[in-house]
């Protein structure tokens, strides 16, 4: 009785460990899987190094541009391990069965960094990887010129529109924000927590529903979903609550306001713009402050931060006017959505579709530099 019992118990320990096992090593399934988690590790070391540079290019620990060369090269060396990955772990066949173009073409676009990206050739995993990355790359870089609005010129390659060499376009631009460092002030911890919390928000976004479509889900039941909906609750929540702790009551604005110190104490000279003051012998531009026209005395300025004036990425130019800190997260959350939306239609073709284009369909041409 007790040698039955222990076959018995010993049969059922062998089903519960060879149900997962048989799984987990279907190569079709093993494959999707492969192509989802390394997409996410190498947009997240994207997005990391990114971020990292900027916030240290704005203290002036670094002269930048960003991605300088350390952050290039660690992306550089994210993009070959993962395409490695992917071809290890999946056939062309395999990748065909699984829904994905047999081309890159998944916009039409026919410039810029989308145009490079629906140009390439799948003819292999390996080329299929470099094809996903690519377009994984351009919406990376359109989330970070989002959230980064004082640089998103220089993170895009001195373009916001179709034509730029680097990001996916942002729709709607104009007022392009001031592109300038924000220096080791309150408005500089201000927009590092905007990003930190915008990036992990659509982080967590993807990875939660990509979890749920890996298990067999589609668009409708994941977003239905009690368990998906409460992680994207969480992940709300903890997005509004960094970027309210740190942000106080600021409020987002394309212009904001400086004070060109010069001499000792607070004296300062009514200069226009920041370049002429940071060319003017003995005299520092100061972030956040402003100078008196009466006393020539730097004062504090308005309580602002440097974002968009209307939300870039919206279906209609203008976006939304954005006059508030709850009108900002508002706007992170609604581009941050419409991002990994398009990037969980890339990852699941058939489970997860995204309209022709997306919302970057019919963009509004911007400025390649400040006014």
């Amino acid at each position: 009785m007790r040698r039955a019992v222990l076959f018995a118990t010993g049969a059922l320990l062998a089903l519960v460990i060879a149900g997962p096992a048989h799984a987990t090593t279907d190569p079709l399934a093993l494959c999707h899987k492969t192509i989802v988690q390394q997409l996410l590790k190498y947009e997240k070391t994207y997005l990391k190094m990114h971020v990292k540079c900027i916030d240290n290019e704005n203290k002036g620990t670094i002269p930048g541009p960003c991605p300088d060369a350390t952050a290039a090269a660690k992306i550089s060396l994210a993009n070959s391990k993962v395409r490695a990955k992917i071809a290890q772990k999946c056939t062309l066949a395999q990748i065909t069965t699984l829904g994905f173009r047999s081309d890159c073409a998944y916009e039409s676009a026919t410039v810029g960094r989308e145009g490079q990206c629906a140009a390439l050739p799948v003819t292999s995993a390996d080329e299929f990887a470099e094809c996903l990355k690519c377009w994984k790359g351009a919406e990376a870089g359109e989330l970070i010129a989002l959230l980064y609005a004082s640089h998103a010129l220089e993170v895009c390659g001195g373009s916001l529109d179709e034509s730029s060499p680097l990001c996916s376009d942002l729709d709607c631009t104009t007022p392009l924000p001031e592109q300038h460092d924000l220096g080791d002030t309150g408005e500089n911890d201000c927009q590092r927590k905007i990003s930190k919390a915008g990036v992990l928000y659509a982080l967590k976004r993807q990875k939660t529903i990509e979890k749920c479509l890996l298990a067999g889900g589609n668009k409708a039941s994941c977003l239905a979903d009690p368990v998906v909906q409460l992680k994207l609750g969480k992940a709300e929540t903890q997005k509004q609550t960094v970027i309210k702790n740190k942000c106080g009551n600021r409020a987002p604005s394309p212009t904001t306001s400086f004070c060109c110190q010069c001499g000792t104490g607070n004296q300062c000279m009514l200069i226009a713009d920041r370049a002429t003051c940071a060319a003017t012998s003995g005299c520092d531009v100061q972030e956040g402050k402003s100078c008196d026209g009466g006393t020539l005395k730097c004062t504090p300025g308005p309580h602002t931060v440097t974002w968009w004036g209307n939300c870039p990425e919206s279906d209609t130019c203008p976006g939304p006017a954005l006059a508030t800190l709850d009108d900002l997260i508002a706007c992170v959350d609604s581009s941050a959505d419409a991002i990994t939306d398009e990037l969980l239609g890339l990852q699941f073709p058939t489970s997860y579709p995204v309209p022709t284009d997306g919302p970057d369909m019919t963009p509004t041409p911007t400025p390649t530099s400040t006014p």
